[in-house]
C-alpha cells in the first residue's frame, strides 16, 4: 500500500509538472512584420514592434535605453546611434515568464558631399536680396543652427551659429545650370546630420538646420541665393535608405538648387 501511495504521488507530481510546462508562455515578437534577429535603422527612423507571444497575459518591453512599454504593438525610434538590445518579457497569470531579445543597430547619417546643380539670380529683383549685378560671383554653402529669426539683410541670419562653411568656388554666373557636373563640396571633417532637424526651420522642431547657398560679389558683399527657410521651397529627404547605405536631402528655390548626399555609419 505504501508503495502504491509513493507511485501515486510521483505520478501526480509529474502530471502537475507537465501541466505547468504546457501553459508556460512563449515570448516572441516581430520587427516591421519580420522575424529577423537584427535590425539596422538610422537615428529617429521609426519601426514597428509587434508582440507575437503565446500563452501570455501581459508583456513588458525593455528598449535598451531606459525606456519600457507594456503595449502589444507600437512604433519606436532611437535618437542616438549605438547598438541596443530590445527585450520582450512575456508573463502569464501563474507567474511564469519567458524573455526573448533582438539587436537594434542605430546608425548616424554622415554628410559626404554637397552639390549645387543650378545658380540663378535676377539683378533687377530687389525683393529677394540677390546680387544687383550680372557680374560673376563667388559661391559657397553654409549650414547654420536656426536659433534666431533676426534676418539682415534678406535671407541672411547673422545671429544663428554657423556649423559648417564650404570652400569658395569662384567666378559663377547667374545662369549656371550643371545637373551632370554640379559644383561639389566635400566636408573636411565628419559632419553628422540630425534627421529631426531637417525641415523648414520655421516649422517643426526648434533649432532646425538652415541650409544656404551663399554668394560674395567683387566688393566682398554677401548674399543668400537660396536657403531652407525660403517660403514654398521644395526641401527635405529625397532618399533615406539604410539598406542601400544612402541618404539625400534636396532643396532649392527660384532657380538655385542644392543636394546633400551621405551614408550611414
Amino acid at each position: 500500500m505504501k508503495y502504491k501511495f509513493i507511485v501515486l504521488v510521483i505520478l501526480m507530481a509529474a502530471i502537475y509538472s507537465c501541466s505547468n510546462d504546457a501553459i508556460a508562455p512563449v515570448s516572441s515578437f516581430s520587427l516591421n512584420g519580420d522575424t529577423i534577429s537584427t535590425l539596422k535603422v538610422g537615428t529617429f527612423n521609426e519601426f514597428r514592434v509587434t508582440n507575437n507571444s503565446i500563452n501570455a497575459d501581459s508583456v513588458l518591453w525593455d528598449l535598451g535605453d531606459g525606456r519600457t512599454s507594456k503595449e502589444n504593438e507600437f512604433l519606436v525610434s532611437y535618437p542616438k546611434s549605438g547598438t541596443y538590445t530590445l527585450k520582450l518579457i512575456a508573463k502569464n497569470s501563474n507567474g511564469s515568464f519567458r524573455t526573448t531579445s533582438k539587436k537594434i543597430v542605430v546608425l548616424d547619417r554622415v554628410l559626404k558631399r554637397i552639390e549645387i546643380s543650378a545658380v540663378y539670380w535676377d539683378p533687377t529683383n530687389t525683393t529677394q536680396g540677390w546680387p544687383t549685378t550680372n557680374s560673376n560671383v563667388d559661391i559657397y554653402f553654409q549650414i547654420q543652427q536656426f536659433t534666431d529669426k533676426t534676418m539682415d539683410p534678406i535671407g541672411i541670419y547673422p545671429k544663428c551659429p554657423v556649423l559648417y562653411t564650404s570652400p569658395i568656388v569662384k567666378n559663377i554666373s547667374n545662369q549656371t545650370y550643371r545637373p551632370k557636373d554640379p559644383i561639389t563640396f566635400y566636408p573636411d571633417q565628419k559632419f553628422i546630420i540630425n534627421k529631426a532637424l531637417v525641415h523648414n526651420p520655421y516649422y517643426g522642431e526648434s533649432n532646425g538646420y538652415l541650409f544656404s547657398v551663399m554668394a560674395k560679389d567683387i566688393d566682398g558683399k554677401i548674399y543668400c541665393l537660396a536657403n531652407s527657410a525660403f517660403v514654398g521651397e521644395a526641401f527635405g529627404f529625397q532618399r533615406d535608405n539604410v539598406t542601400e547605405n544612402s541618404f539625400t536631402i534636396t532643396g532649392g528655390a527660384v532657380g538655385t538648387y542644392f543636394k546633400l548626399v551621405g551614408t550611414f555609419e
